[in-house]
């Protein structure tokens, strides 16, 4: 639908297609509050036949199936972030803890290219190779100037009365993703000693190599949370997530890990276990929730998108 249509025409060109309405005025209020774009064409795809142009829907499907499974994600997406959230603050602070603590005899050493590893790459633009700390550094340091130029607070404050402004506090300035870089950039020392911190808030045996995987799933994740975009049918590509205790225990091989389901294993490396669980818990309310009002299709094939396990289903009926 690329021309103009009243919310009558837009309903009208679906029920052209086979899909079911019970009632026109909550139809229309829904599409007026949600946009037809991002609630039809953010969701319709599971409930579409396919191979078949014209587009047309499985038979009896209704416009509020589709409208709890967008929903579903809204409410999915809430719920994530939430713990998204613990996870980058958790995260945040023990790895700024463990820096500053690494180097506690300089200013600013987060700034100092020399505390991180010399890996280069080539920069197209200067056609030449550059270390990626340098680079990454010259990012912090833009990072700094513009909260100092915006008048933050915290950060002129220390700037201010002691010229400098540590890690513990300038780490509230930088996101998720920018933390997962940082890590990336340290030496092994300070990443297997970070490691080692947030095994003893998960109790899961973990080494760097664990966290770097599920940063990089994670931050992927929370941009998707974070910018209200569909996460049901999330996949991490390019990266590939790794096996873990929590997927051992529904999959005997890495079938179907590269999903949602995959990325929300990674989270149980942050948190602590009662808090992972909840976590847990809230996903299957909301799973429930969503079957009570699926009549068309087959529960299974939205479990599927997910990445969910039939394992991990059955746990559903016996709570």
């Amino acid at each position: 639908m690329i021309d103009f249509k009243t919310y009558d025409e837009q309903i009208r060109i679906l029920e052209d297609r086979g899909m079911i309405f019970n009632n026109y005025a909550i139809a229309k209020d829904l599409l007026q509050r949600n946009n037809y774009y991002n609630l039809i064409n953010g969701y319709k795809d599971i409930f579409v036949k396919k191979g078949i142009t014209p587009e047309q829907y499985i038979d009896g499907v209704s416009f509020l199936e589709v409208y709890a499974l967008h929903q579903f994600d809204k409410e999915l997406r809430a719920e994530l972030a939430r713990f998204l959230i613990v996870i980058e603050r958790t995260f945040a602070s023990v790895l700024s803890y463990d820096f500053s603590k690494s180097y506690q005899n300089h200013d600013e050493d987060y700034l100092n290219i020399n505390n991180y590893n010399t890996k280069t790459i080539f920069d197209k633009q200067t056609q030449n190779f550059i270390l990626l700390s340098s680079k990454f550094v010259s990012e912090l340091e833009k990072e700094l100037i513009k909260a100092l130029q915006k008048n933050d607070p915290m950060i002129c404050h220390y700037k201010n009365k002691y010229n400098r402004v540590p890690l513990w506090v300038f780490v509230n300035k930088l996101t998720f993703g920018t933390l997962s870089k940082m890590y990336r950039l340290l030496k092994p020392k300070e990443r297997d000693t970070i490691a080692k911190n947030i095994e003893g808030i998960s109790g899961i045996k973990l080494y760097a190599d664990n966290i770097q995987n599920a940063l990089d799933v994670l931050v992927l994740l929370r941009n998707k949370c974070a910018h209200d975009q569909r996460i049901y049918d999330f996949n991490p590509v390019p990266t590939t997530i790794k096996p873990n205790e929590f997927l051992k225990k529904f999959f005997t091989s890495s079938n179907n890990i590269q999903s949602l389901f995959g990325a929300i294993s990674c989270m149980s490396f942050f948190l602590k276990e009662q808090h992972f669980n909840e976590a847990i818990e809230k996903i299957k309310y909301l799973i429930k929730n969503l079957f009570a009002n699926i009549h068309s299709i087959p529960t299974q094939a939205i479990l599927t998108k997910m990445g969910i396990p039939q394992s991990f289903l059955s746990t559903l009926s016996e709570d």
